[in-house]
């Protein structure tokens, strides 16, 4: 090997070292879904702090009051705006943070707008939209009857519903519940988690758990069942297209046909409390499942499979340990894991 060779391969291995990767590792998976636990929570425990001193300040009597959060939102709109989108604001900080502390490309989540498909698109709409009449309808109606029977609806009932009966409160409502989750909420799971577990796990085995940590972020056994569905939804969609773009679409579409539907409930237009209480109402959920399933089904088998994904070439030096692992599984993901069912055990209480 002569000098000038040498000395390329030299340069190419010290542009290694300094240039940022574009891929994520199991270990990032594990630390970005246990920082999501953990962090809105303390910044949650600041914000009731927070919270009870403006309460004294503003009149409200704390001793007396049984969720002081809950009656601040109730009576301040500004206050309870910054509430509801504080879960979202510390995910977003965490995407960027992560990405710039490790040193990884802030496009490493694999979102393309130039190589978006306009009839995968199109599509996405669609499935965000009929897996809220195909599953939600039945999950609610048959489940949260249930939930309701043996009071694990309370903890729910507790927590600030945001009013959704004007359509001041609607377009709030899109904005803070629809469209920042839809997207900060994809960055991290299918765009740093899935992507994280895929370089360790087989890829049915990183839908699901990448669906199952979804569901589990919502630390609520009522939040549990539609989330992992719709969670198995979107990673597959990651994975058979490779494009977040893809996901956020879905997702949005997701939460605003919901919002909607509220909205029409709160303000008097509709009234599907009344459909829930007749019993053609829960034969009709089934069916809906089962022609949602059908049309997802022909969408993966003759599209989704049969399209040509984006395909990203690796660079940068992946991280020189792996951390503490149990398995497969690492330290923090476990970690992250046990502390999401502990809150779920004590959100039912």
């Amino acid at each position: 090997m002569g000098k000038s060779e040498k000395k390329t391969n030299g340069v190419e291995e010290l542009k290694k070292v300094f240039q940022k990767r574009n891929f994520y590792v199991t270990k990032d998976a594990g630390k970005v879904f246990l920082y999501a636990l953990l962090l809105p929570l303390a910044v949650g425990l600041l914000f009731g702090y927070i919270s009870i001193a403006i309460a004294k300040g503003t009149g409200i009597n704390v001793e007396e009051s049984t969720n002081v959060i809950k009656e601040m939102c109730e009576k301040f709109l500004w206050f309870s705006i910054p509430y509801m989108a504080l879960t979202q604001i510390v995910f977003l900080i965490i995407y960027f943070g992560y990405n710039k502390f490790n040193r990884i490309e802030q496009k490493a989540c694999n979102i393309s707008f130039k190589k978006a498909n306009v009839w995968t698109c199109l599509l996405s709409v669609l499935v965000g939209i009929i897996s809220v009449f195909g599953f939600f309808v039945l999950i609610e109606g048959v489940f949260g009857n249930m939930f309701d029977s043996i009071g694990l609806l309370k903890s729910l009932n507790d927590s600030y519903q945001p009013p959704n009966n004007t359509v001041g409160f609607y377009f709030l409502n899109l904005l803070l519940l629809g469209i920042i989750p839809a997207i900060v909420e994809e960055l991290l799971f299918r765009g740093i988690i899935f992507q994280g577990l895929r370089d360790r796990f087989k890829p049915l085995s990183s839908v699901l758990l990448t669906a199952l940590l979804f569901a589990l972020m919502h630390q609520s056994i009522t939040q549990f069942i539609y989330p992992f569905i719709l969670g198995v939804v979107l990673t597959i969609v990651m994975d058979k297209t490779n494009n977040l773009l893809y996901p956020i679409i879905i997702h949005f579409f997701n939460n605003f046909t919901t919002l909607t539907l509220g909205f029409l409930q709160d303000s008097g237009k509709i009234n599907i409390g009344l459909l829930g209480m007749q019993w053609w109402w829960y034969i009709l959920g089934f069916v809906f499942a089962i022609v949602t399933g059908a049309i997802l089904f022909v969408i993966y088998k003759f599209y989704l499979i049969k399209k040509a994904k984006i395909n990203v070439e690796k660079h940068g030096e992946a991280p020189l340990t792996n951390g503490i692992s149990l398995g497969k599984f690492p330290l923090t993901m476990v970690i992250g894991i046990v502390v999401s069912l502990i809150m779920i055990v004590i959100n039912a209480l």
